[in-house]
């Protein structure tokens, strides 16, 4: 792919960390990554106090820089509602409710966080696939999940993971690998993120990329 040639031009030991939601979680990454993204998650029932929420964000940015806003929604229609909102922050949709999976993609989010989460597939299809590399709208790889299931289900969301990777590199939809930490002892090393990706059938340089150049391009939205 030509991300990962392009890649190669930049250090090749810098890292990003892209979902990180926790303040301890965030400094113990800081000392592994060159960049962390701080997340906000954010369930919705219901439309949220914009003010409240823009000034919230703003503090956040203050404190931490980049932010990305993780959506946990089950409604499709609030997330076209946050992204029309523009505040300022990278967006995050969890993925899990299939409805979710497509609306997140339509409205053009930053990035749909493991579509496969909660299911019995993949969520996602080749459709999807195809709309997300047209729309710019990344896959997040997260490990945390697997830290929480059971040996079954820890092994049929490796298989999930797998066919959406399949359908990424297939679509050449932008992606990252992450370890979405909600506490410090979900945090990962790059390297052990890097082993993530291979697990699922990435080559050591698309793995690479996915904690360096699709992160970085990403990030470059904020500017």
């Amino acid at each position: 792919m030509a991300g990962e040639m392009n890649e190669e031009s930049l250090p090749r030991n810098y890292f990003v960390e892209m979902d990180v939601r926790d303040e301890e979680a965030y400094q113990l990454a800081s000392e592994w990554f060159n960049k962390v993204v701080f997340t906000r998650k954010l369930v919705l029932t219901g439309e949220p106090e914009w003010g409240i929420l823009r000034e919230e964000l703003k503090e956040l940015r203050e404190k931490y820089g980049e932010v990305a806003l993780l959506i946990v929604t089950k409604k499709p229609s609030l997330i076209m509602e946050v992204k029309r909102r523009n505040l300022k922050a990278i967006l995050y949709v969890q993925g899990g409710d299939m409805r979710v999976n497509r609306a997140a993609i339509e409205s053009g989010v930053d990035a749909l966080i493991s579509p496969w989460f909660g299911r019995k597939d993949s969520g996602f299809d080749h459709t999807l696939a195809g709309m997300a590399s047209r729309r710019n709208v990344a896959i997040g790889f997260s490990l945390s999940p697997l830290l929480k299931a059971s040996p079954y289900e820890r092994t049929l969301t490796l298989r999930f993971m797998m066919k959406v990777w399949e359908l990424t590199k297939k679509y050449r939809v932008p992606r990252f690998i992450t370890s979405s930490a909600e506490s410090r002892w979900e945090v990962r090393s790059p390297g052990d993120l890097m082993s993530l990706g291979t697990n699922i059938g990435m080559e050591v340089p698309e793995a690479r990329a996915s904690l360096n150049f699709y992160p970085r391009r990403i990030l470059s939205r904020l500017k």
